[in-house]
């Protein structure tokens, strides 16, 4: 267990540089333009200045027709992101696709294969629940052991609970020691559970808690928590009635210049 102990890079804004919320949902905001994930904070504090396009890379925001194209052009060229986003689109059939979970996992291995540690993920996760594939745990293992190893939080909890569940209590125990120090709730209330049941000490509780304290801290910013308080919808609105004020303004400007600009040739027309 001495890899995957921290988040990757891949894990963290790639505008204020601040490690990625866990709960992604309404947190966070993929971008099919550049294969980036940003943080909503990032895409408030550009929503203030009137930015309704990427915050990133400057390109207009896509509609779903559109993002497809992109993402399905950076695929062919080989991408890695590109290929497994194309592969959640697949697995959920989004963005105008038909459900189509054995193309999902052809594009999950192929990003697998390239580094990707989500696509290791969602291939574990196929495998373990057996819904839509034969359900083959020791692949799902395997899948979430690599997935992981590339400081993947949800595979290492997953891993955890394996192992809990197969009556290893020692080995979930260093586990979810290490997904809690990552800032995983579920995690830090199983090893709760474990010290309670005496299944840990409480050093191991107190350790856990530090470092999950210790890691949302470093999750956290005054921006996302005012954007976490104004929700997606209102950040757009933001947006928007920035943008107008600022196209405002500058009208106002560039005809204030306009006329200055005559004055001062009428005063020198001979």
């Amino acid at each position: 267990m001495k890899k995957g102990r921290t988040r990757s890079e891949a894990d963290h804004c790639s505008i204020c540089c601040l490690p990625l919320p866990l709960d992604a949902d309404g947190s966070t905001l993929f971008k099919a333009c550049c294969m980036n994930i940003l943080c909503n904070g990032c895409t408030l504090a550009a929503a203030n200045f009137g930015m309704e396009d990427c915050p990133f890379c400057r390109v207009p925001t896509p509609d779903e027709s559109q993002a497809l194209v992109m993402i399905k052009k950076l695929a062919d060229a080989g991408d890695p992101l590109a290929v497994y986003n194309l592969g959640t689109k697949y697995e959920y059939g989004e963005y105008g696709l038909e459900k189509d979970v054995t193309r999902a996992v052809e594009l999950y291995e192929r990003a697998a294969e390239l580094g990707v540690k989500e696509a290791h993920y969602n291939i574990g996760v196929l495998y373990d629940e057996g819904t839509d594939v034969e359900k083959d745990v020791a692949k799902a293992i395997r899948h979430y052991e690599s997935a992981a190893m590339g400081g993947d939080v949800s595979a290492r909890y997953n891993l955890g609970s394996e192992e809990h569940n197969s009556g290893n209590y020692d080995l979930a125990l260093q586990h979810f020691l290490i997904s809690a120090k990552m800032g995983d709730e579920d995690s830090l209330g199983m090893i709760k559970a474990a010290f309670m049941d005496g299944l840990a000490s409480k050093a191991d509780y107190a350790t856990a808690l530090r470092g999950y304290r210790e890691s949302i801290d470093e999750m956290s910013s005054p921006d996302r928590d005012k954007a976490k308080s104004l929700g997606f919808e209102e950040i757009l609105r933001t947006a928007a009635h920035n943008r107008e004020l600022v196209e405002k303004t500058t009208a106002s400007r560039v005809a204030r210049e306009a006329a200055a600009l005559s004055a001062a040739l009428s005063k020198h027309h001979r």
